[in-house]
């Protein structure tokens, strides 16, 4: 149980919140709009996903 919460809580919001920065950067400077909605939807699912799934498993 332990590991799966350091999983959700530290592991994956990490990982998510990497990869919505690199979206929105490239997307701000390639100008792609599709990219920057990305990085943004990324990274605020990195907020929200450690809540939802904590919420529940706890």
């Amino acid at each position: 149980m332990p590991q799966f919460v350091f999983l959700y809580s530290e592991v994956i919001p990490t990982i998510l919140s990497l990869l919505g920065v690199y979206f929105i950067g490239s997307g701000v400077l390639d100008h792609k709009n599709e990219f920057l909605i990305a990085g943004v939807v990324l990274f605020m699912l990195a907020v929200l996903v450690p809540f939802v799934i904590l919420t529940s498993i706890i």
